[in-house]
């Protein structure tokens, strides 16, 4: 990673990129005749849509969020699946074997690409202060708030990887926040010190994106008009509230989780499009509810390499779940009814196929890959509610459009403190199958253990290693 930072710096920005739209699909593919010079990429307005689509690119890769940090390595790691085989690239990451040469290899593809792309986020944030009155007033400042916005979530996600929890080690040494363009390591800072600079991101991005058209409800341009496929203003009131959970500032998240619920831009999906046998009308990710998601035009080529039967059975990456861990987090016992059980599965050899949501079958869907969504904002604002009453009516709420009856709704009376954050975890691991929260979740709360573990647990398990290449020539150890 330090590498190429320096040579990012010498160079100056051979980084990016002609594209045509916000899909993710052909920048990782750019040649080198497409590279350009940081000053000429900057110098007219094209060039900053061309960086920032390449950044949302990056994201949309199998290193990244397009398979490792979402249905990928971090839901193996979560104790999701099962294995028929001892084989497969996240087979001894589930079983938290770090020093094997393939978890090795994932685990070292996601740092340095998570640190790619966040050299990228630099060169924009650099570009837009060097080069002002190239965008408009409005576009400067939506392209400056999206880049601080996605600075802070990479850091967030790679704290949560890479770093003790704050619960268990907030004074801890964690990761490099890096902020500038430099080919000076950036030291570590701590796990503390990292979500006060994730806040303060957060903020700045928060001001400037108070022009933000999700919120003046029109836009100057297509580009900066297709809100959900961009980090908008909503989606930093999201991310906070995530960040300041992590911190165990609950008033703050809750305030935070409440400005997203409250804006009624995001509306429960709507019985009809979901509860539908026909594959080619249903709405598996829940679309109205995503705050945020990628154009992810290779979506269709990762889950047949990951969740489709094929040549991923026979690799041993095809990632499948037991009916019986499945009725487990599901509840089957008690409920009888769960949109999210009777049409997140489809069966093979009488197991569950992993998340069969992001399968590619119907036109309204297709390519949309959600990483924030406002029913986290509901679990978020049910764990930092002032009362009780307000924590149970949260998770009625989001029963409610999940298919519960009224018979299963919660009642105050009944529900201990101990219980009720129980229920928001059982929550958590229905909601998020193939989006990889489930073990961030655990490891927040510090859980001596991850339910359906098949190996001799630890809590050591729950850091990732820095790569052997980071610590030689960051001097980290």
């Amino acid at each position: 990673m330090m590498k190429k930072i320096q040579k990012v710096k010498n160079i100056l920005g051979i980084l990016i990129l002609f594209l045509l739209s916000v899909s993710c699909h052909d920048w990782l593919d750019v040649s080198p005749k497409s590279e350009v010079k940081y000053d000429d990429l900057f110098s007219y307005k094209n060039g900053f849509k061309d960086q920032l689509t390449g950044i949302y690119t990056a994201l949309c890769s199998e290193n990244l969020y397009g398979a490792n940090l979402t249905f990928g390595m971090v839901d193996a790691l979560g104790q999701q699946y099962i294995w028929k085989q001892e084989a497969g690239i996240y087979y001894h990451l589930h079983r938290f074997e770090y020093e094997n040469s393939n978890s090795q290899r994932v685990i070292n593809n996601v740092w340095s690409s998570m640190y790619n792309t966040i050299a990228n986020i630099n060169i924009l944030l650099k570009g837009i202060n060097e080069h002002r009155g190239v965008l408009s007033e409005t576009e400067e400042k939506v392209y400056e708030g999206e880049a601080c916005a996605l600075r802070a979530f990479l850091h967030f996600d790679l704290l949560r990887l890479f770093s003790m929890s704050y619960a268990s080690g907030g004074n801890e040494k964690a990761i490099p926040y890096v902020k500038g363009v430099s080919n000076e390591v950036t030291p570590l800072s701590t796990v503390a010190e990292v979500i006060e600079l994730v806040i303060e991101d957060l903020k700045h991005a928060m001001n400037l994106l108070e022009v933000d058209p999700v919120k003046a409800g029109y836009s100057s341009t297509d580009f900066i008009g297709t809100r959900k496929f961009h980090f908008n203003y909503y989606a930093v009131c999201a991310l906070m509230a995530r960040a300041y959970l992590y911190k165990g500032d609950k008033e703050n998240a809750l305030r935070c989780a409440r400005e997203v619920i409250e804006s009624n831009h995001y509306p429960w999906v709507a019985s009809s499009n979901v509860t539908t046998n026909m594959r080619q009308t249903r709405d598996g990710i829940f679309e109205p509810e995503c705050i945020f998601m990628l154009n992810n035009t290779r979506l269709k080529s990762l889950t047949e390499s990951f969740l489709k039967d094929g040549e991923s059975y026979t690799m041993g990456n095809l990632l499948i779940m037991s009916p019986e861990v499945c009725a487990e987090i599901f509840e089957t016992n008690l409920y009888g009814f769960d949109w999210r059980y009777n049409y997140y599965f489809e069966t093979l050899l009488n197991y569950y196929v992993g998340s069969t949501k992001l399968w590619q079958v119907s036109a309204n869907y297709n390519n949309r890959q959600p990483l924030l969504r406002v029913s986290e904002m509901w679990l978020i604002a049910a764990e930092c509610a002032t009362s009780k009453k307000e924590a149970v009516n949260y998770i009625n709420t989001l029963r409610r459009h999940r298919g519960f009856d009224e018979g299963s709704m919660l009642t105050e009376d009944v529900v201990t403190d101990v219980m009720l954050q129980s229920i928001i975890g059982k929550e958590y691991r229905k909601e998020f199958i193939g989006e990889g929260q489930w073990f961030l979740y655990c490891k927040r709360l510090d859980l001596p253990e991850i339910p359906d573990v098949t190996v001799p647990f630890s809590k050591a398990f729950y850091v990732l290693p820095m790569p052997d290449q980071e610590k030689e020539y960051g001097n980290r150890n």
